[in-house]
């Protein structure tokens, strides 16, 4: 019989059992995309990570699967796997950043992990640029399946957009942090319109706040990725910060920092740390950074038949 290892990481936290939880196989070896599924569905975390020797000058190629799908990108799962090779020492750190390149199914994505005094540290990786694709107008039926009255969304005129940066998120801005925490979910009526959208994943967001220091509260589903809710989704708070820089909801400079708060319904509070970089002269959008805290939880084993 064989085994393979896995480390347990909560990421976007600096708390133990805070965060997203992620499984990190290190060693994905031998492993074929039907086993990979079956150990992501055994897992049953949002996302399980499995890692494999480069095949394009990376460190790591990694694929990345929910107890439903493979995913070509996802954000917590490649911070979380960033941290781990680090942190597992299955890369030569540098002070103060250890670069970490993971070779994903959008291409190498770079990751930064701060390596302080002998200890890994935020980690913080460059997305791929968002792009809108598609504005979605049926806000009645969008407010049904998330047990809202349509009055609560699209606030200020706000549109809800579906934005891509490898993978589509749709970003509903709502009115209220208690409409955010009373939403309760049609899962197969949100479904439906992820899938009308091509989104995998759907964010709705407040600028009210729990922290004092936060720019915006949200909540992330993803019924179609055979997710219910996510505790924090780097992916989802890349386009978020590109969504708050382009409405001119926080004040544009060459480097808007945001803080996203997300998972506080879950009793997984997340933050989520997002640098979006703007060009003074076109005020467009130049890059867009997520990172966070992440502990290790855990480490245990998974036998293969």
């Amino acid at each position: 019989m064989n085994s393979k290892q896995f480390v347990i990481a909560d990421v976007f936290t600096e708390a133990q059992f805070g965060g997203n939880q992620l499984a990190v196989f290190t060693d994905g070896s031998g492993l074929d995309a039907e086993t990979m599924q079956n150990i992501a569905r055994e897992m049953n975390y949002s996302e399980t990570t499995f890692l494999f020797p480069p095949e394009q000058g990376g460190d790591y190629r990694v694929r990345i699967f929910t107890p439903g799908q493979e995913l070509p990108f996802a954000g917590h799962p490649l911070v979380g796997t960033a941290y781990v090779v680090v942190s597992e020492r299955m890369k030569q750190w540098s002070e103060p950043l250890t670069p970490v390149t993971l070779e994903t199914g959008v291409g190498p994505i770079h990751v930064e992990v701060r390596t302080e005094g002998g200890q890994p540290g935020r980690t913080t990786m460059t997305q791929p640029l968002p792009v809108v694709r598609s504005v979605y107008s049926n806000t009645e039926a969008l407010a049904r399946a998330l047990s809202l009255d349509p009055s609560q969304l699209g606030y200020s005129g706000l549109p809800v957009e579906t934005i891509f940066n490898g993978i589509a998120v749709l970003i509903v801005p709502v009115k209220s942090r208690a409409a955010i925490e009373n939403i309760k979910l049609d899962g197969d009526a949100l479904e439906r319109i992820s899938n009308e959208v091509g989104a995998s994943t759907v964010m709705a967001f407040t600028r009210e706040t729990v922290l004092a220091g936060s720019t915006a509260h949200c909540r992330v589903f993803a019924p179609a990725a055979g997710v219910g809710e996510d505790a924090a989704t780097g992916s989802a708070n890349g386009p978020l910060g590109f969504y708050l820089v382009r409405h001119k909801l926080v004040e544009q400079q060459s480097t808007t920092r945001i803080v996203s708060e997300q998972g506080f319904e879950m009793k997984r509070p997340s933050l989520l740390y997002i640098d979006v970089d703007v060009d003074p002269a076109s005020s467009e959008v130049t890059a867009v950074r997520v990172g966070g805290g992440v502990v290790i939880s855990g480490r245990g084993e998974i036998f293969i038949t």
